[in-house]
């Protein structure tokens, strides 16, 4: 696995639009209604991330949770952040989108 160049993560970040970097990581925030909503949606990432043996940071405060993605092994960012941000995009827009 390799660590995309900046050209290949500029053509991603088009695609996964709400997206940022921040501090070398890709970055989102997502606030949901409530609690529980912000929960299930991060019970689903992890389970996804489980499968996937790679684990992104939540940070939840209540009715907020954030995402940061970062290949720890070549420390930067590859197409297991890009896979993982591509599902937490769609669960996202499948559940909570209108």
């Amino acid at each position: 696995m390799n660590k995309l160049t900046q050209s290949e993560l500029k053509i991603e970040l088009k695609r996964l639009s709400r997206w940022s970097i921040l501090n070398d990581n890709l970055f989102i925030s997502y606030k949901l209604d409530s609690f529980m909503q912000v929960m299930s949606f991060a019970n689903l990432v992890s389970d996804k991330s489980e499968q996937m043996n790679h684990h992104p940071k939540f940070v939840i405060e209540y009715n907020n949770i954030s995402f940061e993605l970062f290949t720890h092994d070549i420390s930067g960012i590859s197409s297991l952040d890009i896979e993982l941000a591509n599902f937490i995009d769609e669960t996202y827009n499948e559940l909570f989108s209108t």
